[in-house]
C-alpha cells in the first residue's frame, strides 16, 4: 500500500467519524460471532470422527484449524454476494434518512443477536444452524428499523421448510448407504470379499462429490471462479478415475495385508482366552454368607478382569513362536477387552475348553461403560440375561471395520471442513463485510470483492471457538446422540454433504447442521431404536425451532439500544 493511499484511507476515516465507532466496535463483536460459530458449528465436520474414536479431541482441532482456513481463505472470497442470505431488503435503506448509519447499526446488531444465541446453545451442548442464527439475527434490526416491509417473508417460510426437510433428506441417504456398507462389508465372513472394489469407489465418489461443490461454489482465490458446469463435471470425475485406480492398485493390496494380520492376531487372541478356561470359569460369581452366589461387584469385576489380562498375557508370550508379536498384542492390550469385536463383531464369544475330561462352555462378554470403558463378565452358557446385555446399541466398532473406513471418514470430514470453512465463514463474519464495504463506499449496496484478511481475521475466531469451547458440541453430535462408528460415520459424513450439494443446487434451502443431525439420529434409528437418545434429539429439535425467533429477539433488543445510543 503506497504513501497516497494511506492518505487517502485515513481521510475518508476522519470524515466518516460519526460511524467509525460503529466499524471498530464490529470487529470486535465478529470476532465474538466468530468464536461461537467455531464452537458450534464446526462440529458438524469432525463431530461423527471424534465419537467414532477415528480422531482424538486433539487432532480434530487441529485438522479443523487447517482445513477451515483453507476453505474460508481459498473459497470464502464470494462470501459478499450472500451476506443476508436474501432475507433483508437493502434498498429500502437508500431512501430513508440517515440509512447507511441505520443499516450499519443494523449488521451491528445482527451479530450481537447471533453471538448471544450460538454462545447459549454451545452452552447447552445443542447444536444449532449458523446459517439459520444470522438470518433470524437480520430479520430481528430489519423489523425495528423498517418494519415487517423490510423482511422477505418468502425466502423464511422455505427457512421453516428446511426445519423439516434438511433431517428427512440426509437421514434417507444415510441410512440407504449404511444398509449398503452393513450388508457388502460389516456382515461378510470375508470383510474385503467386496469392499476391495467398494472402498475405491467410496474414495473416488467423495473426491467427485467435494471437487464439485467446492469448484461450483467458486473459487477466486485459485483462479477458478468462473468455470463453467461442463468444465467442472470433466475436472472432477476425471480426478475421481484416477483416485479409484490409485486406492484400487495401491492401497487396497495394502490394506488386505493389514485385515489379514488383524484376523491371525484376532484368532491367537481366542486361542489363549479358550485355553484360560480353567482360570476363568466361575469368576463372575462367589458365595455370600447364606452360601447362595453372587455376582461380582464392580471392584471385584475390575480386578478379576486385570488378573485375566495377565494370564493372557503370559500365555501370549510364552506360547507364540514369534516373541515379538506377542508382546506387541499383549502391551496393546487387545485380549478381553476386544473379545467383543473377534467374532464377526458381536458382543459374546464363546470360550471352549477340555476340563477334567470333558468340554465346558463359558460366554465372554463386554460390558461398555462411559467411565471405565470395557470390562468383561463372566457368564454361565445358561444365562439368558446375560445374553440380553449384549445389546447391539452399546456393539462398538471392530478392529478390520475401522481399519477400512478410518481413513475414508477422516477424508471425508477434512472436506466437510473446507466446504464449511469457504461456504459458511459467511455467518461468521457477513454483517462485518457488509460494515467494511459501507464504510468504504458509503453506499447500501456493496459489490466489491471481499477482502482476503478479514476472510483470516474470521477464520481466526472460528478456530479460538473450536479449541475453547468446541468439544462440548463435538459431544453431542459424535457420542451422545448415538453411537458412531468409522463406517456409520462415513455414511453420515458423505450423505450429508451430498445432500446439502444436491438440495443447495435445486432451490431447497437445507442447513448443515439439520442435515448431519438427522443423518445420525437415522442410522442410529436404522440400528435400533433404543440405539437413539430421544431426549437429546426433542431437545436438539426444540433448539432449531427457536433459534430464528431467539436470534431476532436478541437482534431486536441490540438495535433498540444501539439506535438509543446513537440519537
Amino acid at each position: 500500500m503506497d504513501l497516497t493511499t494511506i492518505v487517502t484511507t485515513a481521510t475518508a476515516a476522519i470524515q466518516a467519524e460519526p460511524v467509525l465507532w460503529i466499524l471498530i466496535v464490529g470487529f470486535v463483536v465478529a470476532f465474538i460471532l466468530a468464536f461461537a460459530v467455531g464452537a458450534n458449528d464446526v462440529a458438524n465436520s469432525f463431530g461423527t470422527a471424534v465419537g467414532s474414536k477415528v480422531l482424538t479431541m486433539k487432532q480434530a482441532c487441529i485438522c479443523a484449524t487447517i482445513f477451515e482456513t483453507l476453505g474460508s481463505v481459498l473459497i470464502g472470497a464470494k462470501v459478499g454476494q450472500t451476506i443476508r442470505k436474501g432475507i433483508v431488503d437493502v434498498t429500502i435503506y437508500s431512501t430513508m434518512p440517515n440509512g447507511i448509519n441505520m443499516l450499519m447499526l443494523g449488521n451491528l446488531a445482527a451479530m450481537l443477536g447471533s453471538a448471544a444465541w450460538q454462545l447459549i446453545a454451545t452452552f447447552f451442548k445443542v447444536p444449532v444452524s449458523g446459517t439459520h442464527s444470522i438470518v433470524g439475527a437480520c430479520i430481528g434490526f430489519s423489523l425495528v428499523v423498517a418494519g415487517f416491509q423490510g423482511v422477505n417473508w418468502t425466502k423464511l417460510l422455505m427457512i421453516v421448510l428446511s426445519w423439516f426437510l434438511s433431517p428427512v433428506l440426509s437421514g434417507i441417504m444415510a441410512v440407504s448407504l449404511f444398509w449398503i456398507v452393513k450388508k457388502t462389508v460389516n456382515d461378510q465372513k470375508d470383510p474385503l470379499r467386496y469392499s476391495r472394489y467398494l472402498l475405491p469407489l467410496f474414495y473416488a465418489i467423495t473426491l467427485i462429490i467435494n471437487c464439485f461443490s467446492i469448484l461450483y461454489s467458486g473459487a477466486p482465490m485459485l483462479g477458478l471462479g468462473d468455470l463453467s458446469v461442463g468444465y467442472i463435471c470433466l475436472i472432477s470425475f476425471s480426478l475421481g478415475c484416477v483416485v479409484y485406480l490409485l486406492v484400487y492398485f495401491i492401497y487396497i493390496p495394502r490394506l488386505s495385508r493389514d485385515v489379514k494380520t488383524i484376523e491371525a492376531e484376532e484368532a491367537l487372541i481366542l486361542q489363549e482366552v479358550g485355553q484360560c478356561g480353567d482360570f476363568v470359569k466361575g469368576m463372575d460369581r462367589k458365595p455370600n454368607d447364606s452360601g447362595y452366589e453372587t455376582p461380582l461387584n464392580k471392584n471385584e469385576a475390575k480386578a478379576a478382569n486385570e488378573e485375566l489380562n495377565i494370564t493372557v498375557n503370559e500365555r501370549l508370550i510364552n506360547n507364540t513362536d514369534n516373541r515379538e508379536d506377542a508382546v506387541m498384542i499383549a502391551n496393546d492390550k487387545l485380549l478381553v477387552e476386544n473379545v467383543a469385536t473377534i467374532t464377526s463383531n458381536k458382543k459374546e464369544a464363546t470360550v471352549v475348553d477340555d476340563i477334567d475330561g470333558g468340554y465346558d462352555e463359558y460366554k465372554v462378554t463386554t460390558t461398555t461403560t462411559t467411565t471405565t470403558g470395557s470390562s468383561p463378565d463372566i457368564q454361565d452358557d445358561d444365562d439368558d440375561d446375560h445374553k440380553e446385555a449384549a445389546d447391539e446399541d452399546e456393539e462398538e466398532s471392530s478392529r478390520v471395520e475401522a481399519r477400512l473406513f478410518s481413513n475414508l471418514q477422516i477424508l471425508t470430514a477434512c472436506f466437510a471442513s473446507f466446504a464449511h470453512g469457504g461456504n459458511d465463514v459467511s455467518n461468521a463474519i457477513g454483517p462485518l463485510i457488509a460494515l467494511w464495504m459501507i464504510f468504504q463506499s458509503g453506499e447500501v449496496e456493496q459489490e466489491s470483492v471481499t477482502p482476503w484478511y478479514i476472510l483470516i481475521f474470521g477464520s481466526v475466531g472460528i478456530c479460538v471457538g473450536l479449541w475453547t469451547m468446541g468439544k462440548r458440541v463435538i459431544e453431542t453430535i459424535g457420542e451422545n446422540l448415538t453411537k458412531v462408528t468409522a463406517s456409520r460415520g462415513f455414511c453420515i459424513e458423505l450423505m450429508t454433504a451430498i445432500t446439502v450439494l444436491i438440495a443447495s443446487n435445486i432451490g431447497i434451502p437445507v442447513s448443515t447442521t439439520h442435515c448431519k443431525v438427522g443423518a445420525v439420529v437415522s442410522v442410529g434409528w436404522a440400528r435400533s431404536r433404543s440405539a437413539v437418545d430421544w431426549k437429546l434429539v426433542r431437545n436438539i429439535a426444540i433448539a432449531w425451532f427457536v433459534t430464528v425467533p431467539a436470534s431476532a429477539i436478541f437482534s431486536a433488543l441490540a438495535m433498540w439500544i444501539l439506535i438509543y445510543a446513537a440519537a
